[in-house]
């Protein structure tokens, strides 16, 4: 077996499909979606360093982030199940292609790394007074770190223990906070050789510990498995994927919320999408998240126009993400054996949709009230909110569910 040749097929195909959904993805709509969205970030996030004054725990805050992106992630090794029978056997001989494997993963993540760093610029320069060729030099260590990182997070693998993993990824998350905290805050010299020293050691001893073990085959297609099943559930918001497998959580403690449509003929598909909604395909869990993610950003957010626009801009998301459920059924035919008018298909899931925006929009609202005890503007986000949801639910996705493109 040319080992050199598995690598270039398998990563060709990925590129293959990364290429393929990512045209999809990337689509007009959401690219004007994300320039917007990056250009009130930006707009705000100036307006926010400009109010931040020297105490500010910006080192903490820069060494904490940037250290979660650098213990984050394993090696991308583009496996299959069914490698775990054939290519076992040659474990030896795939060295040269888990080298090419660690060469593109860390090359990949280098590059998230070096966005992150670049957000983080402004912060260091304006509020840590640092410069700029001082801070050029600290995202080179970092990306040496990450290095290291992606090292032991291999060698980890070679442990048939979660709970040994989880303990490596930990003690690297406090090594990385640390480094980079005295990094950051120009701390001693000989704070950050003892780390380094004690990091070099730990390298060494996971690498000395692992000889004569085999890798966990099983564990890297699990990763590989749950990083392509990401891929998909995104992907599957824009376009249909059929690789990705269709997955169902029980979620007993939402049954009273799935409880509230009554069991009825009329509401046959309002229940199905309920539960569908609740269990299936990770929309009730990309919608918490979605709707953490948005309450945080306007709690913090100080600026009051921008809480508004980061409201409207979340519910879209959440809108939008929610819209895959009319093609979640399209394949089953048993659902042409509902007596019930076609029309009421369409209803159901504008009411489905209304509802969870509508829900999103009165939280949001509670959390704009707790971080500024201003009733009036909590009232004005939720009646923006609530007007939003009906406009997009009851007339854009309405249009749009009469036409060929959810059919």
């Amino acid at each position: 077996m040319n080992v050199h040749e598995l690598w270039k097929q398998r990563f060709g195909l990925f590129l293959k499909e990364a290429r393929t959904y990512g045209k999809y993805i990337f689509n007009d709509h959401l690219k004007f979606i994300l320039i917007f969205a990056i250009g009130v970030g930006a707009y705000y996030y100036q307006q926010w360093l400009a109010t931040l004054s020297p105490s500010f725990p910006a080192a903490f805050v820069l060494a904490v982030v940037l250290a979660l992106a650098l213990t984050a992630g394993t090696v991308q090794t583009l496996l299959k199940p069914a490698d775990l029978v054939f290519l076992l056997p040659l474990e030896e001989q795939l060295k040269p292609y888990f080298a090419k494997a660690f060469r593109f993963t860390y090359l990949l993540q280098l590059y998230v790394l070096a966005m992150l760093a670049a957000a983080g610029a402004p912060l260091y320069l304006q509020v840590l007074k640092g410069s700029g060729q001082s801070y050029l030099l600290i995202v080179a260590a970092a990306a040496l770190m990450k290095l290291w990182n992606l090292f032991a997070a291999w060698e980890a693998v070679y442990s048939m223990s979660s709970r040994t993993r989880l303990l490596d990824r930990l003690a690297r998350l406090c090594l990385n906070a640390l480094l980079l905290y005295v990094l950051l805050s120009r701390a001693s010299a000989v704070y950050a050789a003892v780390l380094v020293v004690i990091m070099a050691a730990y390298g060494f001893f996971l690498y000395k510990g692992n000889r004569g073990r085999g890798l966990n085959w099983e564990q890297l297609i699990a990763e590989e498995n749950k990083r392509m099943l990401l891929f998909y559930r995104v992907a599957n918001l824009f376009t249909d994927v059929p690789a990705l497998k269709e997955q169902v959580h029980r979620r007993r403690w939402l049954d009273p919320l799935a409880g509230l449509v009554s069991f009825s003929q009329q509401n046959s598909y309002s229940y199905l999408y309920v539960r569908t909604f609740l269990r299936a395909g990770g929309y009730f869990g990309l919608y918490i998240r979605l709707l953490v993610l948005g309450g945080i950003l306007i709690y913090v957010i100080p600026f009051l126009y921008g809480r508004f626009i980061l409201g409207v801009l979340f519910l879209y998301l959440i809108g939008y993400q929610s819209l895959t459920l009319w093609k979640h059924h399209r394949y089953k035919l048993w659902l042409d054996l509902y007596p019930v008018p076609a029309e009421r298909r369409n209803a159901a899931l504008l009411q489905l949709l209304f509802a969870v925006m509508a829900a999103a929009s009165v939280a949001f609202a509670v959390t704009f009230l707790a971080a500024t005890a201003a009733v009036t503007d909590a009232a004005l986000l939720l009646i923006i909110g609530l007007l939003f949801s009906y406009v997009f639910t009851y007339i854009y996705i309405k249009n749009r569910t009469n036409k060929a493109d959810l059919v």
